[in-house]
């Protein structure tokens, strides 16, 4: 008797809770959830409950990926779209007004095309047909032992970037002149400058990327249609690297990343050497060194190799 008396007691329960249940959906499906409710009274009352119930405290908005900033023009979602205005507002990419008659208002000015820098691709030996290398030791040691002889170079032991234009290393139909001369008489389509190893223990890096870049200005305005190569110093070997407080790679690294700021994507141009000689230390690989400074003979070569894996090729 107790059981069936239980029964009835829960019985009762459950369909006052169903009915109050129903009640609360069928306010709440034209009250505060009623933007649920996409089928009228054909869409049951009770999902309209929980899907609000579901969702409280959210804003019922679809799902978008957050815009990586940069990527994405201001006020368009990812997909490309741009959302909806609010009532009576244009939306930021809305066209210009279009005055009386049709016309677009021509007073709008040109978006200017925006400049693409170039990018290195491979190149053959006969690139090189009109490029001249302008450096020191390391230049010569490429002269003489790449076996190319279709560069040409204008190369000294001990050439710096302070003394390098007034250099007598150029050999111009059996004259030697110095760089300054020799191209105020002859053009080129490259010019890569090697140069800096001799600098390391001269005045300080400020000093010595003010006389660079006054180098570099001065190649552009002698050789105006060069693509001119602006050399990473090589580093040296890392006993002699530990040792030297000027001949250091940290003291060559600091120059490098000052070197590398000249370069503008369209004229000038930034190689990094150290890119294919140094080992897994980030210092010259003691394989390819006979004094921890220069190469030997045979992987001089590797210069050429990484300046013909990095080129630059204009139309026209």
């Amino acid at each position: 008797m107790k059981k069936k008396k239980c029964r009835m007691t829960l019985l009762s329960s459950l369909t006052l809770s169903m009915l109050f249940t129903n009640l609360a959906a069928a306010v709440s499906a034209n009250g505060i959830y009623r933007e649920y409710n996409v089928a009228g009274w054909s869409q049951p009352a009770i999902t309209v409950l929980m899907q609000g119930l579901a969702h409280q405290g959210a804003p019922r908005t679809p799902q978008t990926i957050p815009a990586v900033s940069g990527n994405t023009p201001s006020g368009q979602q990812p997909d490309g779209t741009v959302p909806d205005a609010p009532s009576g507002q244009q939306p930021d990419s809305a066209a210009p007004d279009v005055p009386s008659g049709g016309q677009p208002d021509s007073s709008v000015p040109d978006v200017p095309a925006v400049s693409v820098p170039y990018s290195f691709q491979k190149v053959t030996q006969e690139y090189f047909d009109d490029a001249l290398i302008i450096g020191d030791s390391r230049a010569i040691g490429i002269q003489l032992y790449s076996g190319w002889d279709n560069i040409t170079y204008y190369a000294e032991n001990g050439m710096t970037i302070y003394s390098m234009f007034d250099c007598k290393a150029a050999e111009e139909d059996g004259r030697m002149l110095t760089v300054r001369e020799a191209l105020q008489e002859r053009s080129f389509g490259k010019i890569y400058l090697e140069i800096g190893i001799n600098e390391m223990g001269t005045g300080t890096v400020d000093s010595f990327m003010e006389a660079y870049e006054d180098a570099v200005e001065q190649l552009r305005e002698l050789q105006p249609d060069a693509i001119i190569y602006v050399c990473g110093i090589m580093y040296v070997k890392q006993s002699r690297s530990e040792s030297d407080p000027i001949f250091n790679n940290p003291n060559i690294q600091e120059r490098n990343d000052r070197i590398a700021r000249l370069a503008d994507g369209e004229h000038i141009f930034y190689l990094d050497i150290n890119e294919a000689v140094a080992d897994e230390t980030g210092n010259l690989n003691p394989d390819y060194t006979w004094d921890e400074v220069h190469l030997l003979g045979q992987y001089n070569i590797l210069w050429l190799e990484y300046f013909c894996s990095h080129g630059i090729v204009k139309d026209g």
